[in-house]
Formats: structure tokens, C-alpha cells, sequence
């Protein structure tokens, strides 16, 4: 009798444990929904110089020849974006592969490139200006040209390549 009394009172207590774990699980995943819904969406957007560092971007260029940044597009908003990239140069457009323009990703996802960049013209501290546009949320100032979600933009130079230029001395015969 003395045994299945204590045998009634650890299963009770069992119980009880078994109830208050589940209770602290289901409030420490409230807590943190709570936190991840109260986070501000964002979404990450920058560029970095072929060795994938911030630094050494491609600033000089020869005009016909091309230089290398990497784009990397991090989605924090919470819910699958569509994002469309563009690159310009002083407000020219320049080319894209359909991947680097048309950009998918979901929640937390994160989409990194190499994007090759051939300057279609001569200049001096000329803005190479990076646009994303958030689809979702795309407000568009004139035509097809959306006012970007972010934008990143660095100075470069083109020259003409000097070597075109430079002809061959003849010899004496």
C-alpha cells in the first residue's frame, strides 16, 4: 500500500515536470516570434572588390576592357522578395544577364555574384551607380525607371586605351 502510494505521487510530480517543460518551450518560442516580428525588415545590399573584401574595387578602367565587383542581395523582410537590379553609368544603362537582373530570394536568403563591368564610354569621376528594386514594393518615377529600394554607387575613370594609339617605327631599309 506505502509503495503504490509513493508510485501515485512521482507519477503526479512527473506529470507536473512534464507540463511545466512544455509550458517553458511553448513560451520561449512565443518570445521569440515576439522578437521576430518586432524586427524592422531590411534587406542587405552592398558590393565588394574582386577578392571579396571591401576594398580594391575597380575604379580605372581602359575603355573596351572590364573589371569585376561582387554583388551580394541579402533578404531580412520576412517574407519571399522580388528584386530587380540595374547598373548605370552617369544615367546610361548598362547590360545585364537575366539572373543579375531579375533576383528572387525568400526570407533570410542570400544571393552573391561576380558582375562584370565594360564601360561603354570615356569620362572622368563617373558615377557606376548599383539600384535594387524591391517588386513588391517598386514606386516608379518615369517610365519603366523605379526609384531605387537601395543604391550604391562608386567613381571610376575610362580612358582610351593608349596602345591603339601608338603606331610602329620603321626601320630603315
Amino acid at each position: 500500500m506505502e509503495k503504490l502510494k509513493h508510485t501515485k505521487i512521482l507519477f503526479i510530480l512527473m506529470l507536473i515536470s512534464l507540463a511545466l517543460l512544455v509550458s517553458g518551450c511553448e513560451e520561449k518560442k512565443n518570445a521569440e516570434m515576439m522578437a521576430k516580428s518586432t524586427q524592422e525588415p531590411f534587406t542587405e545590399f552592398y558590393i565588394l572588390g574582386p577578392e571579396g573584401t571591401a576594398e580594391n574595387y575597380p575604379t580605372e578602367y581602359v575603355l573596351g576592357e572590364s573589371g569585376t565587383v561582387i554583388v551580394r542581395i541579402t533578404n531580412h523582410e520576412q517574407k519571399p522578395v522580388n528584386y530587380t537590379m540595374e547598373i548605370r553609368l552617369e544615367d546610361t544603362p548598362l547590360p545585364l544577364l537575366p539572373y543579375q537582373q531579375h533576383i528572387s530570394l525568400e526570407d533570410n536568403e542570400t544571393w552573391e555574384k561576380a558582375v562584370t563591368i565594360i564601360p561603354p564610354f570615356e569620362g572622368t569621376n563617373m558615377m557606376l551607380g548599383f539600384s535594387l528594386c524591391n517588386e513588391d514594393e517598386k514606386e516608379v518615377i518615369e517610365g519603366d525607371i523605379c526609384l531605387p529600394y537601395r543604391d550604391l554607387h562608386l567613381w571610376i575613370n575610362v580612358s582610351q586605351n593608349l596602345s591603339e594609339n601608338i603606331s610602329t617605327p620603321l626601320t630603315a631599309i
